[in-house]
């Protein structure tokens, strides 16, 4: 409809009339104003719900990284630990062998001094033996020279002690053997010279026999055990060495991983701020939209405030003027009747305008109150019943229709009630939804309908208009309940003419 024809038809319309289109003119702006709102403060709280959803995810992958990065170095210092565990044990036992080395050392220069005692013996023997006898000079020199042998065998302990016990028995031995023949010498002295001078040189043949070979066998075995002793400590040694040198290349190894560590760690860190530095920019940024949504919705709460101040007083002022306007009404109608009867009485032939007029005006106060429903399909309002609260609708198509996303919506308080979403209704079938504080289902009609209760009041009892939307938001159907027929025709002049039916 054009702005001239609008301007036209507004100025046909009486001034209560175009008082009430400027009303309704404002109240349609402030109904968009209050949609354009409501879809920025769904934007706001899609976008708040979205970085919600982004710090959490955020939350979400730095508490990962954290536990992975505590979960590989727990691994790490574990492994590190046994290493070093290990390694300790190690340098336990290299000092554990150590400590039986210094004992055995410890040990070998007790031999050392026991043989150094020993050989201080065998030189006071000797003294003792020169002294007593010329003759015994050479044992005393092999005894001396075998004194320094056994000196020289520090790691033979049992061979060593087991030569000397036996070097001890031959010396007791010739001992004994040389205080029997001093005996027999200071008791032959004189007599036997000759047989004493070959048995003496006997004896010292056969000793020093027996102290050579001794020699030899001592050497022999001393060379023996030192190879051995050798060979042994140099094998412990190498393997010392080459454990110390595994050990240290573990040890090289472990401070390269640690150091690998500590940078992963420092770059984690370095994340971790960065990303807290993210998270506080975020925040920020949503104070700041959700102080400015606030501060919005305070000037929306006091725009809402003044209209709905401004809205009583027009309603108060409304009322006055349709209590000045009954009265004049009852006043015209009583002028009119006499009027009519003075005419009657002179004879006067009234105008068929005046005719036309007095019958075209309303015999009561206000304009009746009609009942209208209108619809575009097949799915129809049968029934509105304000003071029950309840609303039948029907399907009479000859296909079932999915009511997924359907909504009855209440014209005066904004009121929603939205189907389920695998609701049915089958053709010629009926559903009804009530509404108010005790919604109860009639009795006997359980069967003949479906039913739906809100625990709300949805419609105005004083008169109210239902619309029926798909889910594509178009409104399929609509019925008006209890309005004047003049403001039923104010509303359909907003809605646009649809498809009408018949009258309830």
């Amino acid at each position: 409809m054009s702005s001239s024809s609008l301007a036209s038809k507004r100025e046909s319309f009486s001034p209560m009339k175009s008082k009430r289109l400027d009303e309704k003119t404002t109240l349609q702006a402030l109904n968009n104003r209050l949609e354009m709102y409501v879809l920025r403060v769904k934007e706001v709280e899609d976008s708040k719900e979205i970085a919600e959803k982004e710090l959490e995810s955020i939350r979400d992958r730095m508490q990962l990284d954290l536990t992975m990065t505590k979960t590989r170095l727990s691994k790490e210092l574990e492994e590190v630990r046994k290493k070093y565990e290990e390694e300790r044990e190690a340098k336990i036992r290299v000092q554990n062998l150590e400590k039986e080395q210094y004992n055995e050392l410890v040990q070998l220069r007790e031999q050392v001094k026991e043989l150094n005692n020993t050989k201080t013996y065998l030189e006071t023997v000797q003294s003792d033996l020169a002294k007593e006898k010329e003759s015994c000079k050479a044992a005393k020199e092999a005894l001396a020279s075998n004194a320094t042998a056994l000196q020289s065998e520090r790691r033979k302990l049992s061979d060593m002690e087991k030569e000397y016990r036996k070097t001890l028995a031959s010396l007791h031995d010739a001992t004994s053997e040389l205080e029997q023949l001093k005996q027999k010498t200071s008791e032959f002295s004189m007599t036997r010279d000759s047989e004493m001078t070959a048995l003496r040189k006997e004896m010292n043949a056969k000793h020093s026999e027996a102290l050579a070979a001794w020699r030899r066998e001592s050497e022999e075995r001393q060379q023996v055990v030192e190879n051995e002793v050798r060979s042994h400590f140099e094998g412990v040694v190498e393997g010392l060495r080459s454990q110390l040198e595994e050990a240290t290349k573990e040890t090289t190894a472990l401070r390269t991983d640690y150091e690998r560590t500590a940078n992963d760690y420092d770059e984690s860190l370095k994340l971790r701020q960065s990303l807290t530095e993210k998270l506080a920019v975020v925040e920020s940024q949503y104070r700041a939209d959700r102080k400015k949504f606030q501060e919005d919705r305070r000037v929306y709460e006091s725009n809402i405030e003044a209209a709905r101040k401004a809205r009583k007083e027009k309603d108060l002022e409304f009322n006055d003027l349709m209590d000045i306007k009954i009265a004049l009404d009852a006043e015209i109608s009583a002028y009119r009747s006499i009027l009519d009867r003075e005419e009657t009485r002179f004879g006067v032939e009234p105008k068929a305008s005046t005719q036309k007029k007095r019958k075209s005006t309303p015999q009561s106060s206000r304009a009746q109150k009609r009942r209208k429903t209108h619809a575009s399909g097949d799915f129809r309002i049968r029934q509105l019943n304000l003071d029950e609260g309840r609303i039948i609708l029907e399907n009479t198509g000859a296909t079932p229709l999915p009511l997924n996303g359907w909504q009855i919506t209440s014209k005066s308080s904004n009121h929603v009630f939205s189907f389920p979403d695998d609701y049915v209704i089958q053709p010629g079938g009926k559903v009804s939804v009530l509404s108010g504080k005790n919604p109860t289902v009639p009795e006997g009609e359980q069967d003949l309908m479906d039913f739906y209760a809100v625990k709300k009041a949805i419609w105005n009892p004083k008169g109210d208009v239902a619309l029926v939307k798909n889910a594509e938001g178009e409104v399929v159907c609509s019925h008006a309940e209890g309005l004047n027929e003049d403001e039923y025709d104010d509303e359909q002049e907003k809605e646009g003419n649809n498809e009408g039916c018949g009258i309830m």
